[in-house]
């Protein structure tokens, strides 16, 4: 896949200082937050999410603690294909890797996000991606608690992030084989952690001029925003929020419509924290969009122009990774 086409701002906000570094990257829009927090998980929650299996696999050797391949190198690579098969109690990913460099083994980390509800593969030196998923798309899974396997849109030029939506806290492990001079199996196997049953509201499923609500959480239930991703396919503005909250429900409230000047006003009536928001700067969109963020209170405003008059736009909601979505034609 070209990585040229899509570009983006890199936003770093370091948790507590108060520091703020902007610095432009292709590919995304990004707030990152502090790991430790993004990453922190809970023993009891693992412990709920055993899965019943009938078959014989071992399970001793997986963990939900983030796991590494190889080593930082100048080694580039490219993902030739993505295989996806059930096994006994556990999904198997396997990527294949092509590199000039033979004797190199490909520098991946796969880790369990808890505020996203994924375990994210990243993969570094990467110069060209043929899995087929484009950015911001997916292949559904919707086995046994696994849901998707998202390509989300990192900050890096050569770095692709793959998100596996798993419903609750799992283990899971990674490894690879080299198969031949220069190419590399790089294997997840991801425990099943069961499925559970959640009353979501997702939001709209076809595009129009009207009104479009999600009915969600709220700043009681620590409902919030930590970043953002866009891109553009076949006409359609893509606007990806990544968002989170307590409890089953991580979806915010939020309501899309047009006012009288004909702007495309989205607001979150009640987040306990936003962080694409403090941003105080219009957002550049593609397909010449642009968008207002503004807060008061608990409140966040996203302020759409530059589009056709009373374009059509779509809001929804998905899990695993947890995301509201504006799309506008």
């Amino acid at each position: 896949m070209n990585k040229r086409f899509i570009w983006a701002v890199l936003i770093l906000i370091l948790v507590g200082t108060g520091i703020f570094f902007l610095v432009r990257k292709p590919k995304e829009e990004v707030i990152e937050e502090d790991q430790e927090v993004v990453n922190e998980t809970n023993q009891e929650e693992e412990e709920e999410s055993e899965y019943e299996y009938t078959g014989e696999t071992d399970f001793s050797s997986f963990s939900s603690d983030t796991q590494t391949l190889g080593e930082q190198s100048e080694a580039e690579f490219s993902i030739k294909s993505l295989t996806e098969t059930a096994r006994d109690g556990y999904h198997e990913f396997v990527f294949t890797l092509n590199t000039t460099d033979e004797d190199v083994q490909p520098y991946v980390v796969a880790s369990y996000i808890a505020n996203m509800s994924v375990v994210r593969l990243d993969f570094q030196r990467i110069s060209q991606d043929s899995t087929g998923i484009g950015y911001q798309q997916e292949k559904s899974i919707n086995k046994n608690g696994i849901t998707r396997i998202y390509h989300n849109i990192s900050a890096q030029q050569d770095q692709e992030l793959y998100d596996i939506g798993v419903t609750k806290s799992t283990s899971f492990k990674l490894s690879s084989e080299k198969k031949t001079s220069g190419e590399w199996s790089v294997m997840l196997k991801v425990k099943y952690p069961g499925e559970r049953t959640v009353e979501i509201d997702m939001g709209s499923e076809e595009f129009s001029t009207e009104d479009q609500t999600i009915e969600g959480i709220g700043a009681t239930e620590n409902a919030s925003i930590t970043s953002y991703t866009y891109a553009s396919t076949s006409g359609i503005m893509k606007l990806v929020w990544s968002v989170g909250g307590q409890g089953d429900n991580p979806i915010p409230s939020v309501i899309a419509s047009y006012n009288d000047e004909g702007e495309l006003v989205v607001t979150f009536e009640s987040l306990s924290v936003d962080r694409v928001s403090n941003i105080s700067e219009t957002l550049t969109l593609p397909l010449g969009i642009t968008a207002k963020p503004t807060r008061s209170g608990q409140t966040s405003i996203y302020t759409f122009t530059g589009m056709k008059s009373k374009a059509e736009f779509r809001l929804s909601a998905s899990l695993s990774p947890n995301q509201v979505t504006l799309e506008i034609k």
